[in-house]
């Protein structure tokens, strides 16, 4: 089907343990122990890469020889916090040796110790986890999918970025986005030069693995809204409001390419109510926001600014109708020109402030791949991510709950 639509490194967690090991509660950001650090940084090596597959065949049989051991130990009951007291933290430590987050020379005891609530914030970090040092929920969650199921996890994502190493080919430079980790990386000579957040598909409306390729960058779009939306949300809202039009600067026109026509003049809950079509004008309360990176491909999904710029603090952030929403829009947008023209991220601020709208056609065209990983090597850990859209043939991955609280119109746009 058819859709339009300086952080934080967590290093320090991760350095000096080897290998180990998604799902993510759509959940407020109430304190930066919720923020979920980018897992990639400027000068690392890409996602996309041998090394990441050398890495992922690894960490493979790594958990061959867990499994063969046994598996690690299931983490029943309720929370375990700092400084407790409680037979399973044995457990846990165990657990945490296994999967490289705990050096195997930790001895065991059943006090909640320092060095276990750092093990704990390592094992979080790599599954894209608040690094919170406590044991419950969704945390425990994941430390209850048993050795089996991760190692399926593996074999199958091993397969994906195989695949998507055969699409990208030996182009010099590339951008990646993996939806299942939120996170874009522009690449050159095969090294990330830009990381940056991003707001992917919801479960219902996922975005797709496709490679296409930027050919323009768009300053103060239109955004035409498509029927599908049209029908499940914008009808809807002129049902309750019609001034709803006027407030996001949305015009109705009587068919495309048609006359406009006045929303407070139609009678929404006709049935000729959806004959009509939308076009929301540029500027900052665009649904677009204010750049739009022209990718053509079947899907009709692109990347793009958004006025929602509070979503990007939301540790899982599946929320658009499939397309892909950058936070480094700026950034990116310059980084994919390479400097043609002289065009500059301020530059391109600049131009857009000044409502100069207008088309950079590049004059070197950019690949961009969609993929989906669920899991990875980097720097010889073996990480994990939510199984957004249930495609991981895992069934014992926990999936989180339905995405809830957006802000308004957040569920409008693409």
């Amino acid at each position: 089907m058819r859709r339009r639509c300086g952080e934080p490194t967590r290093r320090d967690l991760l350095a000096g343990l080897g290998a180990g090991l998604a799902l993510l509660p759509f959940t407020r950001p109430a304190a930066a122990a919720r923020e979920v650090p980018l897992g990639y940084q400027p000068g690392d090596t890409a996602l996309l890469s041998r090394a990441t597959a050398e890495g992922l065949a690894h960490g493979i049989r790594q958990y061959e020889a867990i499994a063969a051991a046994g598996g690690w130990p299931r983490l029943d009951g309720g929370r375990l916090s700092p400084a407790q007291d409680d037979p399973r933290v044995a457990d846990l430590q165990r657990l945490l040796i296994m999967t490289g987050d705990l050096p195997r020379d930790q001895r065991l005891g059943t006090v909640y110790t320092p060095s276990v609530r750092e093990g704990v914030m390592r094992y979080q970090a790599r599954h894209g986890l608040p690094t919170t040092g406590t044991v419950s929920g969704i945390t425990q969650a994941h430390m209850n999918v048993s050795t089996a199921d991760r190692l399926r996890q593996l074999k199958v994502n091993l397969g994906r970025l195989n695949d998507a190493l055969g699409r990208a080919g030996n182009a010099h430079a590339h951008v990646c986005v993996n939806t299942a980790s939120f996170e874009l990386q522009a690449v050159s000579g095969g090294r990330v030069e830009l990381a940056s957040r991003v707001i992917t598909g919801k479960r219902e409306t996922p975005s797709p693995v496709v490679s296409a390729t930027v050919r323009a960058v768009d300053l103060l779009p239109y955004w035409h809204v498509p029927e599908s939306v049209a029908r499940a949300a914008l009808v809807p809202q002129a049902q309750k409001d019609v001034s709803y039009f006027y407030k996001n600067r949305i015009r109705v026109f009587s068919a495309y390419g048609g006359a406009e026509v006045d929303p407070a003049s139609v009678n929404w809950y006709a049935p000729d109510a959806l004959r009509y079509t939308f076009r929301q004008d540029p500027g900052p309360q665009n649904a677009l926001g204010v750049v739009r990176l022209d990718m053509p491909n079947p899907h009709i999904v692109y990347m793009h600014d958004t006025p929602f710029k509070n979503l990007f603090d939301y540790p899982e952030r599946a929320i658009s109708a499939g397309c892909c929403r950058v936070q480094a829009i700026f950034e990116l947008a310059a980084w994919i020109t390479g400097g043609q023209d002289g065009w500059t991220a301020d530059g391109i601020v600049a131009a857009t402030d000044a409502g100069q709208r207008g088309t950079i056609k590049l004059a070197r065209p950019v690949p961009v791949h969609f993929v989906y990983l669920t899991a990875w090597a980097q720097d010889g850990q073996v990480q994990f991510r939510n199984d957004l859209y249930n495609r991981d043939d895992t069934a014992a991955v926990p999936r989180s709950g339905e995405p809830a609280g957006l802000a308004p119109f957040s569920g409008l746009a693409p």
